[in-house]
């Protein structure tokens, strides 16, 4: 039996170890119904999980390498350079630039944020 690819993984893993998913806008965000797009993140794994009404967004950010990665979330997301995200799961810490904000993972690192649409 072989296992998914990471990209994969990541589509099908929610936030691990924390009650955000006890919160009705997030648990939507992983419904039957939700809205998934794989994001092309570079090295990094991207997903972005929306609900049906498209009211938040979920994002989902793995870094498969051993050294830490660092992403731009403007311009990951431009569509969405304007939102506010706040912090659900995992491990990182931010910096801003003049460009936006970058998020920093550790090597094999994993962070789940949200933002309302």
């Amino acid at each position: 039996m072989s296992s998914p690819a990471p990209a994969q993984a990541l589509r099908h893993r929610a936030p691990a170890l924390s009650d955000c998913l006890d919160r009705p806008h997030i648990a939507a965000a992983f419904a039957e119904d939700a809205l998934v797009h794989r994001l092309d993140a570079g090295g990094i794994e991207g997903v972005l999980h929306e609900p049906a009404d498209r009211s938040r967004v979920v994002l989902g950010l793995h870094n498969p390498s051993p050294a830490e990665a660092r992403i731009n979330l403007s311009t990951l997301l431009p569509e969405r350079a304007d939102r506010t995200w706040h912090f659900l799961s995992g491990s990182m810490h931010t910096s801003h630039a003049a460009d936006g904000t970058y998020v920093h993972l550790d090597a094999a690192g994993t962070v789940w944020l949200t933002a309302a649409s």
